[in-house]
């Protein structure tokens, strides 16, 4: 643990890290070191060799089939996420085991000031949250849950005059404000839970499920905010909030830039295609007909296998566990693990968190589209967190290489 965070917050790569940027086997890696084309480093009371992420980065970019101008393209140093051992980490701490243990305000708190916050709490503005109310019933009826949600953040915006105000304390009170004002914001769909541990998962759970939480279901609602909270600033969603940090655009302009990129179909997480062919397992007599019909009419069954985890995604593995040991609708939870075994048997590779998250909407009865709001309010702390590092850093953005391909300019 100590390792990555350290090796990463001074800028260093491990080798299978480098191997994995550059898109080669570690022992290319240790091939171009002894080209002379990568420095290879030793850290002090650490084991390994270790590579500057530049150096690696500017590599890399020689190697792209892209243009080759000289200019590298756009790359972070960043201190908060990496992946490593099959597995991710926040800040150097395992986030399946932050899942297990820790709120999501807490690790929120993690990925903004590298800081367990146990005793966070995320306190909506109630003024904001009944303007944000009347503007979301102008919205039209049956929209999504993330849609109104992404609808909405730009309108929070106009109303917070200290939005500029790009300081630290400022953007962390109010990325924690905003996340709960646009949940009250959203139609509720059950009273929210008093008493509740998991104080920010069981708001969420007001607006996406009828009825009381069963303990269980809120704990795994919580541990699938903390396991999709952050990926590496190479994820398109939070690359796109960075950029924004980086013209120093305020942070709700980041987060919407994120939002704005995510739950599209190329996006492992996004969970709505997989809540849609969930729902028709109900009522059928063999969960076998069902997937055979759908590979028979050529439509696909999207939520499976990750590019960042080949031998299998750690977080939905945790969180179909929890799901399998959970209080939720018994028969669900049999028709899902049905539909699994299936899978395996048929050698598919295994589910991504995007399955995950769709699997905890299904079994909880939740509303649809539930798991794209559940994703995209867990990556807005990530988002932040990219947001207010970029802020911080003294690292000066050149914009990328272009090539114009148009008709040639007009002579007369």
């Amino acid at each position: 643990m100590i390792t990555i965070n350290v090796a990463m917050e001074n800028g260093f790569l491990t080798a299978d890290e480098a191997a994995a940027r550059l898109n080669v086997k570690r022992a290319t890696v240790y091939a171009y070191v002894s080209r002379g084309m990568l420095k290879r480093q030793s850290l002090d009371g650490m084991p390994g060799s270790y590579f500057d992420a530049m150096e690696v980065e500017r590599l890399a970019d020689r190697g792209r089939k892209s243009l080759k101008t000289g200019r590298p393209s756009p790359a972070f140093k960043s201190a908060i996420t990496t992946f490593g051992n099959g597995d991710i980490y926040y800040r150097g701490h395992r986030a399946c085991r932050l899942a297990e243990t820790e709120r999501f305000e807490s690790v929120a708190h993690l990925l903004w000031q590298d800081a367990l916050r146990r005793d966070a709490v995320f306190n909506a503005d109630p003024t904001v949250a009944g303007l944000l109310r009347q503007v979301g019933d102008l919205l039209p009826e049956g929209i999504l849950p993330f849609e109104r949600a992404k609808a909405l953040v730009p309108v929070a915006a106009t109303l917070d005059p200290m939005r500029h105000d790009l300081s630290t304390i400022a953007a962390v009170r109010r990325v924690s404000t905003l996340m709960a004002t646009l949940i009250d914001a959203l139609p509720a769909q059950s009273a929210p839970a008093a008493g509740a541990h998991f104080d920010f998962a069981a708001r969420m759970w007001s607006r996406l499920a009828a009825g009381p939480p069963a303990p269980s279901l809120l704990a795994v609602l919580n541990a699938a905010l903390v396991l999709t909270a952050d990926a590496d600033v190479t994820s398109p969603t939070t690359l796109a909030a960075r950029m924004g940090a980086s013209v120093r655009a305020d942070i709700y302009s980041a987060i919407t830039a994120g939002m704005h990129c995510s739950g599209g179909a190329i996006q492992s997480a996004s969970s709505l295609a997989v809540e849609s062919y969930l729902e028709t397992l109900d009522g059928q007599r063999s969960i076998g007909e069902v997937v055979g019909e759908r590979l028979r009419q050529g439509d696909g069954l999207p939520g499976f296998g990750h590019g960042r985890f080949p031998d299998g995604d750690p977080r939905a593995r945790l969180i179909l566990d929890m799901l399998a040991r959970s209080d939720g609708d018994p028969s669900r939870v049999a028709r899902l693990g049905e539909f699994l075994e299936i899978q395996r048997n048929r050698g598919i590779a295994p589910p991504n968190i995007g399955f995950a998250i769709a699997a905890l909407a299904y079994v909880a009865g939740m509303v649809r589209g539930s798991g794209d709001l559940i994703f995209a309010m867990a990556r807005t702390a990530g988002w932040a967190a990219h947001a207010i590092e970029q802020y911080n850093s003294d690292q000066e953005m050149r914009r990328p290489p272009s090539l114009y391909i148009g008709r040639p300019p007009a002579t007369d």
